[in-house]
């Protein structure tokens, strides 16, 4: 099973892209995010990745992080599922954002993602309804699966939150909440960091609000 790669970036398609690996060259169906952050043609890129065995080809499919090819091997465990879907409904909607849906029994926001009708969506609900219970999405992330992007560190931060799920003005207000709590000179791991933390401190705190 070919569970990663990394290789130089020969070639980017509408939803592929091609790594020459040592000379040989592997087509990889990617996800949106990977899509979002790539690399110059020529650069050097790492790939979590899936490989699909059918009778006629094998089927790479291709993941910004490891945490996003978990879910996704989570989501074409639903009956009716393949990779092909599985990978279109990553790259429409954010990771945190699915997982939010199901924890939620969402079904309009399901139904949303193309491909996606009300029977499937169902099914999702179903069959993914406790499997997200005690994951934090926030703190499965490692800091070197943390996207990295250019601007300022305030901008870079917004952004790499923004890619792993949190819609825009979330994200700002967590950078906010974090720069307080941060020491002179800091660096963008640091303000993710810092940010992840209180964003779920705080959280904790409105759940025990709730229940006590």
């Amino acid at each position: 099973m070919i569970v990663s790669l990394t290789g130089r970036l020969v070639e980017v398609r509408d939803i592929a892209v091609v790594l020459d690996v040592q000379g040989v060259g592997y087509e990889v169906n990617v996800t949106s995010s990977v899509l979002e952050k790539l690399p110059a043609v020529g650069q050097e890129l790492h790939l979590q990745t899936y490989l699909q065995v059918r009778d006629d080809a094998f089927v790479l499919y291709g993941f910004a992080s490891s945490e996003e090819r978990d879910l996704f091997h989570k989501v074409i465990g639903v009956a009716g599922i393949g990779p092909k879907l599985g990978i279109g409904i990553l790259s429409n909607i954010r990771p945190l954002e699915f997982m939010e849906a199901v924890q939620r029994q969402d079904l309009t926001t399901l139904t949303k993602i193309p491909g996606i009708g009300k029977k499937t969506g169902e099914r999702i609900l179903l069959e993914l309804k406790d499997s997200f219970k005690d994951m934090d999405w926030e703190e499965s992330v490692e800091e070197q699966d943390l996207p990295i992007v250019s601007g300022s560190v305030f901008d870079d931060a917004v952004e790499a939150l923004q890619a792993l799920g949190f819609h825009g003005s979330e994200a700002e207000r967590m950078v906010q909440m974090a720069k307080p709590h941060l020491k002179e000179n800091y660096n963008l791991q640091e303000l993710l960091k810092v940010a992840l933390a209180q964003n779920r401190q705080q959280r904790s705190e409105r759940t025990w609000r709730r229940n006590g």
